[in-house]
């Protein structure tokens, strides 16, 4: 793997659903889609529509603790993609009420944090 950025970005916050349903969300294709972008079969992948990003994204399964943690290698590809692959991990802990805290980490590659060109899909996991 590409060498990624000492410090990931991490974005959290609070679900009104308890983590078996977020889980759900992250792993049924068909859930997915509704909140990502549509995804072509069972390979993990989707294609961008905006101009100037990645064509084609591509995941691939790292590690999975079920209604916990999914860990994903990310890889981009076609026209502004960024070189290397990066991981998004999404972290699900219980809270009360039937809460979720949410956590998603992007481990990016340097080449692509210190693009100053064209922003790559993968910031925007």
């Amino acid at each position: 793997m590409t060498d990624v950025t000492e410090e990931p970005m991490v974005f959290e916050t609070v679900l009104d659903a308890p983590p078996e349903k977020v889980w759900r969300a992250l792993t049924i294709p068909e859930y997915l889609e509704r909140w990502l972008l549509p995804i072509e079969g069972e390979a993990m992948s989707f294609s961008g529509a905006e101009e100037g990003l990645a064509e084609r994204i591509d995941w691939t399964l790292v590690a999975e603790e079920p209604n916990r943690r999914l860990t994903y290698r990310w890889r981009e590809s076609g026209k502004g993609a960024a070189e290397g692959d990066s991981l998004v991990t999404f972290e699900l802990d219980p809270l009360a009420d039937e809460q979720t805290l949410f956590r998603l980490t992007h481990s990016v590659p340097v080449s692509a944090a210190n693009d100053n060109g064209q922003v790559p899909m993968m910031m925007a996991a």
